[in-house]
């Protein structure tokens, strides 16, 4: 988050799961208890300044608790092979609630694929239930970024602005994700 502001949408989610009130991330922030409350509710566009403020508390707070990659990944990490249809696909993501997975070519990591993604194909294809029986590998996505499992939280922030994952592992060894919620979640 240092070099990047937060979303506005997401400031109350964040704010509560570090564990701050409105009024403790606005003084960290030098902002405003009110300011903090009419962004959460969306009442008021914030400046690029407030939000970088907002941001740079947020960060400082996670930064001071020393949290690293490895101590917020979920394991096992649940992949599919490019084999697989896009059905099986689909059954996988709602059978383990997820959203996203890394695709792999036996035990080579080989991009990625994610509901969002196979929702706007679905929606431009003329025969879905033909498309589903589709294999994965012909829609493969770029791989997530993967960190280290010492790459400090705060780093991670920037990369959940461009992807909805990130892989902890080296090379194509695959240790763990995390997701955004996965983030939020180990912060409270």
């Amino acid at each position: 988050m240092s070099s990047n502001v937060i979303d506005p949408k997401q400031l109350k989610r964040i704010r509560t799961q570090v564990g701050y009130t409105q009024g403790k991330l606005a003084r960290e922030a030098g902002v405003s208890q009110s300011i903090v409350a009419k962004i959460e509710a969306g009442t008021v566009d914030p400046t690029y300044g407030t939000l970088a403020s907002l941001s740079r508390a947020l960060s400082a707070s996670l930064t001071q608790r020393g949290k690293k990659a490895g101590d917020v990944m979920t394991t096992p990490v649940i992949g599919v092979q490019v084999e697989a249809t896009l059905a099986q696909c689909v059954k996988t993501m709602k059978e383990k609630s997820i959203s996203q997975m890394p695709v792999s070519s036996g035990t080579k990591l080989v991009g990625t694929v994610t509901e969002n993604q196979i929702m706007g194909l679905i929606l431009g294809a003329e025969d879905p239930k033909e498309f589903l029986s589709q294999k994965v590998g012909d829609h493969v996505l770029p791989v997530f970024a993967m960190v280290g499992e010492d790459t400090p939280v705060e780093a991670l922030f920037s990369l959940f602005r461009f992807m909805p994952a990130v892989l902890v592992g080296s090379g194509d060894r695959v240790d763990g994700i995390i997701t955004k919620i996965d983030l939020l979640a180990e912060e409270t």
